[in-house]
């Protein structure tokens, strides 16, 4: 893989990702939709199945001769809980945006499964970690919803706070200690000109990178451990989408840095985000 990280300008219409070749096995496609009011767009989910994340504005949505409706309720990430919909694979669809912002998240599904809309109220809000490396998760497409290999959740960073620490990896199938899942991550700044950083490294592979994080930029993490964190004095929010062999997440932490979850059974489910 050549680049760990590209980014997008939002324009009217479906801003699609381009990912770096080879990155990804289980992981289809990533973009941003951005429709204006009453815009429409006409999908289909083909062999993956799909989350759709809405960011801000209200969207409805049209399948099998149904329509649901005004769907979404905050302006931006940083303002309220995320609505989203899950889309089975072989599925048409039409989007009608009302100043809507949706986040299209895509990963290879062998199996059909069940339409759903996910409310604010059916969101998972975990406050999770310690000291400067607590933070908010919000699982979105979890262990409660119809998909199949497909995890989709938020996360909130608080200004200078660190997101999966001890840094961690799931790359290899080896439940319970480690599953295999790859990662991309989409993140939103709450100010101009704040910025965070992530760490990811494979002694194995010889990789050790340091990555300047910026509004609207994607990260792609097929392997490896990784590490966030947000700069000083700018809270800093990311979308985080995982697709592998099935949905039990399980991240095996960095030996050199076990110690910070040794004998705290607390903080050992919250290492993965």
């Amino acid at each position: 893989m050549k680049s760990y990280k590209t980014a997008l300008s939002i324009k009217r219409g479906y801003n699609k990702v381009e990912f770096p070749e080879k990155a990804f096995n289980y992981i289809t496609g990533f973009g941003v939709i951005f429709l204006r009011y009453g815009e429409e767009i006409l999908l289909e989910s083909g062999t993956s199945e799909v989350a759709l994340v809405i960011f801000g504005g209200t969207c409805d949505i049209t399948l099998d001769g149904k329509t649901f409706k005004g769907l979404g309720r905050r302006k931006t990430v940083f303002d309220d809980l995320p609505s989203a919909i899950y889309v089975p694979r072989d599925t048409k669809y039409v989007l009608k945006g009302y100043d809507a912002e949706i986040g299209i998240c895509s990963a290879k599904c062998d199996k059909r499964s069940k339409f759903a809309v996910i409310s604010p109220e059916d969101i998972k809000i975990m406050q999770v970690g310690r000291d400067n490396w607590q933070r908010e998760v919000r699982m979105i497409i979890g262990d409660n919803s119809p998909s199949v290999n497909l995890i989709v959740g938020e996360t909130i960073n608080p200004a200078g706070n660190w997101s999966g620490t001890p840094p961690h990896r799931h790359e290899t199938l080896k439940l319970p200690q480690e599953s295999l899942h790859e990662e991309l991550y989409y993140f939103k700044m709450a100010k101009p000109g704040a910025f965070g950083i992530q760490r990811i490294y494979s002694p194995e592979r010889g990789v050790e990178e340091t990555i300047l994080l910026k509004n609207n930029e994607i990260t792609f993490i097929p392997w490896g451990y990784h590490q966030i964190v947000a700069g000083p004095g700018y809270k800093m929010y990311y979308l985080f989408l995982l697709a592998g062999e099935g949905k039990r997440l399980a991240g095996c932490v960095d030996p050199d840095h076990s110690w910070l979850i040794k004998n705290n059974e607390e903080v050992k489910d919250a290492i993965r985000r």
